[in-house]
């Protein structure tokens, strides 16, 4: 069974991590957005030429960010139990 509290010193702390969750389904919905733009392009310049240290070095920056997170997220750190 979940307790709900009504209490009102745990309403600062509501409003910060839905700020934070407002701010992550920007940042993905920006990032999602930027991806399908220069999808074609990518495909084109990176992926069908001879690959070289430039193009791991793109991907490596264009991707590093999403294993990244996912190791963030899982860490004790942030979760609230």
């Amino acid at each position: 069974m979940t307790l709900i509290s009504n209490d009102p010193s745990w309403w600062p702390l509501i409003v910060s991590f839905r700020n934070s969750s407002y701010f992550v389904v920007a940042s993905s919905t920006a990032m999602v957005y930027d991806w399908a733009l220069t999808f074609g392009k990518e495909i084109e310049l990176v992926w069908r030429p001879r690959w070289s240290l430039m193009t791991f070095l793109y991907l490596w920056v264009r991707c590093a960010g999403i294993p990244y997170i996912v190791w963030v997220c899982n860490t004790n750190k942030w979760k609230l139990y």
